[in-house]
């Protein structure tokens, strides 16, 4: 049996108490956070990204309201930088030809270029996936697809609905990106993924093709996999995770995928079988079922986030139910793909938690500790972040509540809690060690039903923060 840790909130503490080793920067926006709520559209921070050579890069989609007031939409992207410093780089941009049936992810490259992912609707009533690159400056990079967007097409048939939901960037610039792609069976939904060079252009080596699609088909019918993260290790490997419906059961298991840098499935990861997995043992040789807690009684999982380490170790994240709530989980995987640990968070303050991502703090060094980011709270109200030890134990007094106080807790609007159905958008850890998060959050305006916040934690510990380029998060 797996040991799982089932994190319990202490007495709730004021969010505003400050953390013994962690808090809001106050050099970056205003005390901490940048809101965005200016004009009558719908908000959210998509990703908030580090950028070489300093500073970060907050990618905000933007969707219309009223009609009228984004004509390209329904979506369409802001880029907002900022510099190492905190403060905002001249030259906020907001793309005016680059838009999105629905926007999925967001990277950046070694030459600080935006890649963001979504997807787009064709006049017959397909959907493929659409990649966008835009330069540091926040305009269509022209030497991308002739116009700064590529769209893919994987056509398996029915009403070919091929949806893109994460995105990575190896050590070459080349942009890995998956989703979930239909094949003639509206219930028959498989993981696929696609591989582009610098130029746009399919990337021939990854498949022959520059695609691929794995499935795990738990049942005979209703075969849904739906992928939702991926990363990629310093040695290539392009680790991808999702969910798989398991029919029989009628829930949601989590599914893991490992490929070669060619593209095929990594025999290495799970071969034959791995530990923890139930009756799903067939599924191996570069995949692998698994779910959090215990087998029985089944219940629904969802996988949100991912991060691997120099040596290829994984550690995964998102939701499972909890008694009356949603909980947060993290995982972690060997370089084999056998389960090591995993433990279960309320956020510090239980109700229901949202999983923005979770990082390695130094990728470099096997006992690393890990981050967790995202929202939690009754009404979905608060910003979160949460720091383990290496076998996934809460890291004591790193923030303020919540299990050995690991817990830092925080609001959008500066008050005890925000209006609620907070969302965050994709985290991640800069060169100095900071944690940068996003997501959107209710202002109070009818006018602005949803802002976009951007918050930047620092660290005031001695632990040092190593960062890993590109994938290594």
């Amino acid at each position: 049996m797996k040991r799982t840790c089932l994190m319990i909130t202490l007495a709730l503490a004021a969010p505003c108490v400050a953390a013994d080793n962690t808090s809001l920067d106050p050099s970056f926006g205003t005390a901490g956070r940048s809101n965005l709520t200016a004009g009558a559209y719908y908000k959210g921070v998509v990703a908030h990204l580090p950028r070489p050579g300093g500073g970060s890069v907050v990618v905000t989609s933007f969707s219309d309201v009223n009609a009228g007031n984004n004509p390209l939409g329904p979506y369409t992207l802001g880029l907002y930088p900022f510099q190492a410093s905190g403060t905002p780089s001249a030259g906020q941009s907001v793309p005016t030809n680059v838009n999105f049936a629905a926007v999925g992810g967001a990277a950046i490259d070694s030459q600080g270029r935006v890649v963001v992912i979504g997807s787009t609707g064709g006049p017959d009533g397909s959907i493929d996936f659409r990649v966008a690159r835009l330069l540091p400056t926040g305009l269509p990079d022209n030497s991308f697809g002739g116009d700064g967007i590529v769209d893919i097409a994987f056509n398996l048939g029915g009403s070919n609905h091929d949806i893109a939901n994460a995105v990575a960037i190896d050590a070459q610039d080349r942009i890995v990106v998956v989703g979930s792609v239909q094949r003639a069976s509206a219930d028959d939904i498989d993981f696929g993924s696609a591989r582009l060079l610098g130029n746009g252009a399919l990337d021939t080596s990854f498949n022959g093709s520059g695609k691929r699609v794995t499935f795990f088909d738990l049942a005979a019918t209703s075969r849904s996999d739906l992928a939702s993260t991926v990363v990629i290790g310093s040695n290539g490997l392009i680790n991808i995770g999702g969910r798989a419906f398991d029919g029989g059961l009628n829930v949601w298991r989590i599914g893991l995928v490992r490929l070669t840098d060619a593209g095929a499935p990594d025999v290495t990861f799970c071969p034959g079988s791995c530990n923890f997995m139930g009756t799903y043992n067939a599924i191996n040789n570069g995949r692998r079922v698994i779910f959090y807690g215990n087998d029985v009684p089944a219940v629904s999982d969802s996988i949100s986030a991912m991060s691997i380490n120099a040596v290829g170790e994984l550690v995964t994240a998102g939701t499972t139910p909890g008694v009356g709530e949603t909980l947060g989980y993290v995982q972690k995987f060997d370089t084999a793909g056998n389960w090591l640990a995993e433990v279960a968070t309320q956020g510090g303050l239980g109700g229901q938690v949202w999983i923005g991502g979770v990082h390695w703090t130094q990728p470099g060094t096997p006992d690393s500790n890990v981050v967790l980011t995202g929202v939690s709270g009754p009404n979905e109200e608060f910003f979160f972040a949460q720091r383990f030890d290496s076998a996934l134990f809460p890291t004591a007094n790193w923030g303020a509540l919540g299990p050995s106080n690991s817990v830092y807790p925080w609001t959008a609007s500066g008050d005890f809690g925000d209006m609620g159905d907070n969302r965050p958008g994709r985290s991640s850890i800069d060169s100095a060690g900071r944690v940068l998060v996003g997501g959107q959050f209710k202002s109070g305006s009818l006018s602005n039903p949803y802002s976009s916040t951007a918050s930047r934690l620092t660290y005031n510990g001695s632990v040092a923060i190593e960062v890993f380029k590109n994938s290594f998060e």
